[in-house]
């Protein structure tokens, strides 16, 4: 049988006929080197990438995503606990800039400028055996005789007290004669010098000895006296001197006193902390509203500084109610009556100690208070 050649199986098997063998192989060599080539190069530049991404920092969990909404979205469901390393700053840092503006952080305030010398004047003053009276500032003294009212005497025509208060003082015992028809009040000593005092202290020693004598009578520069604002008084019926508490009429001296800004200074419950023995003939005046505020806490006079000086225009103020009620208050709301009070403690360096008021109110007292700073009451009535 005769072999067929190579072109009868082409056309038996319809298939394409290869006229150039050699020019194929040349062909198909050098398809198969351009495909190993851009595989080579695939590899190389998917390595490169890998590479790339390994050497970027990781993205931070925590870092959001803003939309154009504004919506912010976080890449997890749950933030994952920081894996990088941080930075922990243990020295001081400075953090004034944290909390509102300094502008918002007291009441808005005028500033008055006081001499630090006036430290020992006022109605406020602590005047006792630990805190003498100073004499570098005289003081304007009014003498009743010639100027009082009729309802009540004297028991010697040189008495006189503080001017600021005697008007208080005679208009309460005007009021006092009207409401019980009682006008036998005699006055037996005002204001005293420190001559004055050693002379009573002499005589009381004289005829009680020292130890008693010390009891009722201050040490020369230790009383109240000096500073014309204590008062000794009872009611005179008969020749015969009666206390307050011994006369059905003085009961109403011993309530309303206070509202007139004058305190029974030394109680027989308080001798330890007075110093000294009662007195119920000895009124003391420290004004309005504090008189009625000591009575009603049931204070001594010393008790009642130190309650006065934990109220600070720094921290919390002291509000007294129209009715007595009291409040702390941080000086940005006030009620549209009362008092508001607080403590000023006087410059240490400086010659002069500048006491803030609250801007716009314009009635207000400023008191030393004979130890370290000034006592300030503002009336919140406008």
């Amino acid at each position: 049988m005769a072999q067929k050649n190579n072109h009868d199986l082409f056309e038996q098997y319809n298939l394409p006929e290869v006229k150039n063998n050699a020019r194929y192989r040349r062909t198909a060599g050098t398809t198969g080197a351009l495909i190993a080539a851009v595989l080579f190069l695939s590899v190389i530049l998917v390595s490169l990438f890998f590479i790339s991404q390994s050497e970027r920092p990781p993205l931070i969990p925590d870092t959001p995503v803003v939309s154009s909404t504004d919506e912010v979205l976080y890449p997890y469901e749950t933030i994952p606990p920081l894996t990088t390393e941080c930075t922990i700053v243990t020295e001081p840092t400075d953090l004034s800039f944290i909390g509102p503006p300094p502008a918002l952080t007291e009441p808005k305030s005028v500033t008055v400028s006081i001499d630090n010398a006036k430290i020992t004047r006022g109605n406020l003053i602590l005047v006792n055996k630990q805190n003498p009276y100073s004499f570098d500032i005289p003081e304007k003294q009014t003498v009743f005789y010639g100027n009082k009212s009729p309802v009540y005497s004297l028991s010697g025509s040189s008495i006189s007290i503080a001017s600021e208060i005697f008007s208080i003082f005679d208009g309460m015992l005007v009021d006092f004669s009207e409401a019980t028809g009682c006008k036998d009040v005699l006055i037996t000593s005002g204001y005293r010098t420190y001559k004055d005092q050693e002379s009573i202290m002499a005589s009381r020693i004289a005829t009680m000895g020292e130890e008693k004598a010390k009891l009722y009578v201050a040490e020369p520069g230790t009383s109240e006296h000096h500073s014309g604002l204590a008062i000794d008084m009872c009611i005179f019926v008969d020749g015969k001197q009666y206390y307050f508490p011994e006369y059905e009429a003085g009961a109403w001296i011993i309530e309303n006193a206070p509202r007139y800004g004058f305190i029974l200074r030394y109680t027989e419950e308080m001798q330890e902390l007075t110093g000294c023995a009662a007195e119920p003939w000895h009124y003391r005046y420290i004004g309005t509203p504090h008189a009625q505020l000591l009575t009603d806490l049931g204070l001594c006079y010393e008790q009642y500084i130190d309650y006065i000086h934990t109220f600070t225009w720094g921290g919390d103020r002291l509000l007294i109610a129209t009715d007595g009620t009291t409040s702390r208050t941080d000086g940005f709301t006030l009620p549209d009556d009362g008092y508001m009070v607080y403590y000023v403690e006087k410059d240490p360096i400086a010659p002069t100690t500048n006491i803030p008021i609250p801007e716009g109110y314009t009635e207000y007292e400023i008191s030393g208070d004979n130890q370290n700073g000034f006592i300030v009451t503002v009336s919140l009535s406008r």
